[in-house]
């Protein structure tokens, strides 16, 4: 590596890095009545796969990771949809409780 260059850790879009794993999330994310905007997905390109991290909650603050092999991210399987539903699950429950943080204030 040459002085001075850093490495950049390039984090994309989960919605253009991985079109099929993006419609697969937001599928299973709308079965709990979550809609995509509650959820920042992003990933990072690895050798064999991507690093695919989910933020959910207020200001994105809560947040769940995986990897994703590059087949897995075409057509996504049972381990990842189970993946997707821990994490809706998840930002469900926070949501619900952001919610009755704001309606006590």
């Amino acid at each position: 590596m040459e002085m001075g260059k850093k490495d950049v850790i390039e984090e994309k879009l989960l919605r253009f890095a991985a079109p099929s794993l993006y419609q697969k999330m937001v599928e299973i994310f709308l079965e709990y009545n979550i809609h995509s905007y509650d959820i920042y997905a992003t990933v990072v390109k690895q050798e064999e796969g991507f690093d695919l991290t989910l933020r959910f909650s207020q200001s994105f603050s809560q947040s769940a990771t995986a990897f994703v092999s590059f087949g897995q991210a075409k057509e996504p399987d049972e381990e990842i949809t189970g993946f997707f539903k821990r994490t809706a699950e998840k930002c469900k429950n926070q949501l619900i409780s952001d919610y009755y943080k704001m309606i006590k204030l």
